[in-house]
């Protein structure tokens, strides 16, 4: 039998997995979506409709920065991806234009090596690649102690 406490964190802890499920749910209907509605776009004979289309997707979904690409891709592969692997979800999804980058594997690479042991964290995968994936949050697991009462 559980106790309340125990009852509450496994509570938590299944609020937390499907609301993380919904995430990479939503964050793959917004990648297919954008991408349909990007596509069409760009078969619009209409120059005005066209441009219309695109702003609107645009400011639906923003223009995030680089390293948060990175980040939105690696959150909706859990299991990590090489930097190569990184760059094609970013192209295949639209996330971002990265013909203006002259090389955008070796800005991957920075931008995964400046947030390596913060957000992220290199590892070899079953390949024997090295690859990257979110790093575990860690959990507090001992309150700190009651302050001192000074008399």
């Amino acid at each position: 039998m559980q106790t309340p406490f125990e009852q509450t964190m496994n509570d938590l802890f299944q609020k937390l997995e499907a609301a993380a499920k919904q995430r990479v749910e939503a964050d793959i209907q917004i990648t297919s979506n954008s991408a349909a509605i990007r596509a069409l776009a760009g078969t619009c004979e209409d120059e005005g409709k066209k441009t219309g289309y695109l702003v609107r997707l645009d400011e639906i979904c923003g223009k995030p920065g680089f390293k948060d690409v990175v980040l939105s891709v690696l959150n909706a592969h859990p299991k990590g991806l090489t930097p190569k692997g990184i760059r094609s979800w970013i192209l295949m999804g639209e996330k971002m234009d990265l013909s203006g980058y002259s090389n955008p594997l070796a800005s991957i690479h920075t931008t995964l090596r400046r947030m390596d042991g913060k957000e992220v964290e290199e590892f070899t995968n079953k390949e024997g690649e090295n690859a990257w994936r979110i790093k575990p949050r860690r959990l507090v697991t001992q309150a700190p102690p009651p302050p001192t009462v000074l008399r």
